[in-house]
């Protein structure tokens, strides 16, 4: 059987995004050992976090989507806590309600949710 683990992602201060992750967009920590943190949520999606060098951070070819109930709610709450987005929430295409911002190492990352139809 092959099954998908983890997402593995090397970061300049495991600390702060572990602040940023855990602290501000309320994931879970699953695991935690010196130099490691592994992130996630209702039993979905996990990220494993690492310190690595700058030449091994960051990255546009990649984006972290994070699910929420609400995504104009969730904003509002990240915003207030001082994250700072690129964009403010946009209905889609394909049925979902995005918000863009980066992580604090640069890592492009949304937060989503199902768009309410009346």
């Amino acid at each position: 059987m092959t099954a998908y683990s983890h997402l593995f992602v090397r970061v300049a201060d495991l600390e702060r995004t572990r602040a940023f992750y855990v602290g501000t967009l309320g994931l879970e920590v699953l695991l935690e050992r010196e130099g490691y943190v592994r992130v996630g949520g209702g039993g979905g999606f996990h990220i494993g976090f690492e310190e690595g060098t700058a030449a091994q951070t960051g990255s546009t070819g990649i984006e972290i989507v994070i699910r929420v109930d609400d995504v104009d709610e969730a904003y509002e709450r990240f915003r207030a806590a001082g994250v700072v987005f690129d964009t403010a929430p946009e209905d889609q295409p394909w049925g979902a309600r995005h918000a863009w911002l980066h992580d604090p190492d640069g890592y492009p990352l949304s937060i989503c949710s199902q768009r309410v139809t009346a």
